[in-house]
């Protein structure tokens, strides 16, 4: 398989409470959520909140992108928080059948991390393509950004496959631990840097894992950085881990959430 070399990010989410609201409200609180994201102190709290909804949100994207039809368009889902850290509303597309069942699923959520001020507001997309892969099988593509915009949008998409990545990664780290059979390989996604800020995802064939950090090579064809290479020997700390793959002999995929979604992901 080709391993695809990306713009790394994400996007940040909201509050929540079993509330629907209109399509202006759902619009208007997404804006509101991107405006947060774009000061340093949403970026710090969105880290926070991610790793607070992860258990359930990644359990909650299992379950229905097996379970309910592919998406044309994505779902938005939007939580807005108060300043103790309850969730005071969830709003999402009800439209949409898998952005009712992630909601619905999400309802469990009663309390996340204080954010910065009350009625702080967090929003995410969630696309499902589950049926169309298990039909087609598509294979890997690029994905490239040539704006702040786009790079926004791409964020936005990508964060609950991040999340799920994150979620089942321990799962995946247990099996290799173990020991995976003979031609499995298991692989990494973690964004590289250069001093300059250019940034790109690698993906990361995995050697080691130990004390908090993974070593291995880098096993994708870098085109933005310069302070990598591909076949350079890296250790980076597990928590930057954003997507994980195991390749079966016969070239066949477990995980990769992230990749597969970007198969057929269309920025606008």
């Amino acid at each position: 398989m080709t391993y695809r070399s990306l713009f790394a990010g994400f996007f940040a989410l909201c509050s929540l409470a079993a509330v629907i609201a209109a399509t202006s409200d759902l619009e208007s609180l997404s804006q509101k959520a991107a405006q947060n994201y774009s000061t340093k102190e949403g970026q710090r709290y969105l880290e926070t909140f991610q790793q607070a909804i992860l258990p359930v949100f990644g359990k909650a994207l299992g379950t229905c992108s097996s379970s309910m039809p592919d998406t044309k368009e994505p779902a938005s889902i939007v939580f807005v928080v108060g300043a103790d850290g309850t969730v005071k509303r969830l709003l999402y597309s009800t439209d949409i059948p898998f952005g009712v069942c992630i909601g619905s699923k999400l309802r469990a959520i009663k309390a996340v991390p204080k954010p910065p001020r009350d009625g702080w507001a967090v929003a995410l997309g969630a696309a499902n393509h589950h049926h169309e892969e298990q039909a087609k099988g598509p294979p890997d593509k690029p994905v490239g950004m040539a704006s702040q915009e786009k790079l926004a949008a791409y964020d936005r998409a990508i964060a609950p496959y991040v999340a799920k990545a994150r979620a089942t990664y321990p799962d995946a780290k247990k099996r290799f631990l173990a020991g995976l059979p003979p031609g499995y390989r298991f692989s990494v996604r973690v964004p590289l840097s250069d001093p300059d800020g250019k940034r790109e995802d690698s993906f990361i064939a995995v050697e080691k894992i130990s004390g908090g950090k993974i070593t291995g090579t880098i096993s994708s064809q870098l085109t933005l950085v310069s302070h990598y290479r591909s076949g350079q020997r890296i250790t980076v700390p597990e928590s930057k881990i954003d997507n994980w793959v195991i390749v079966r002999p016969d070239g066949t995929e477990e995980g990769n959430p992230v990749g597969k979604f970007l198969d057929h992901y269309k920025p606008q």
